[in-house]
């Protein structure tokens, strides 16, 4: 599905905000590297997936009635076993009988690594505007961000990573993974050219975290918001 039909589809259902396998199906239609993901809608389907995938897998409740999944508890990360599948897809259906679910997201589990942050909002007189900085938890914490116009430049891109405070931690400090400045680079401006392609449908993009370890740079969530 198209981009352009993904944001038709959620208007049609009257809503704003676009379900997180809804957000990375949008990423990977722009060449964003998502981890290996499925929206299934049975328990059947969910051994496959994560028998595909492999151990560990994260499952994560898709409804428009949870935008909030952490705090209600409908995120299972770490799961390692086919039993585990069992406990958690139970679980999510037991506890969410009585919501509107779209299915279940089994991904493959991203190792560990420097947590970041990329995302768009629209300003009121320059438009659509991507940011870029430190992420995950400490987001809001420690404020690490920057700022460009959108469509971004790869210079700029650069410019942008080599920015923050925290630029050391991108180097590999203290045994954390250093992190590849190109393909991160590629992925902000990929982001801002989505952002500036449809300012007329994406009013912000929340990308956080997005994990940057030995294995490359991953978008572990993702969320979308429509005007």
């Amino acid at each position: 599905m198209k981009n352009i039909e993904i944001f038709e589809k959620v208007k049609q259902e009257n809503r704003t905000a676009l379900l997180e396998h809804e957000s990375k199906k949008v990423l990977r239609n722009i060449g964003v590297n998502i981890p290996p993901s499925r929206i299934i809608t049975s328990l059947d389907d969910a051994l496959i997936a994560a028998k595909e995938f492999g151990f560990p897998v994260v499952m994560k409740l898709m409804s428009s009635e949870v935008l909030h999944k952490t705090d209600a508890k409908a995120v299972v990360i770490n799961i390692d076993t086919e039993e585990k599948v069992i406990e958690t897809y139970d679980d999510f259906m037991k506890r969410f009988e009585s919501f509107s679910i779209a299915g279940i997201l089994i991904e493959r589990m991203v190792n560990k690594g420097l947590e970041l942050i990329i995302g768009t909002n629209t300003d009121s007189t320059f438009g659509p505007v991507i940011l870029f900085g430190v992420g995950g938890v400490l987001v809001e914490a420690i404020q690490d961000v920057v700022f460009r116009m959108c469509p971004t430049t790869k210079e700029q891109a650069l410019s942008a990573i080599d920015e923050i405070k925290a630029k050391k931690l991108l180097d590999g400090f203290r045994g954390m993974p250093k992190v590849d400045r190109e393909e991160l680079a590629d992925m902000i401006v990929k982001l801002s050219k989505l952002a500036w392609e449809y300012r007329d449908n994406i009013a912000e993009m929340d990308i956080n975290p997005v994990i940057a370890n030995e294995d490359g740079i991953f978008p572990v969530d993702a969320r979308i918001i429509l005007k």
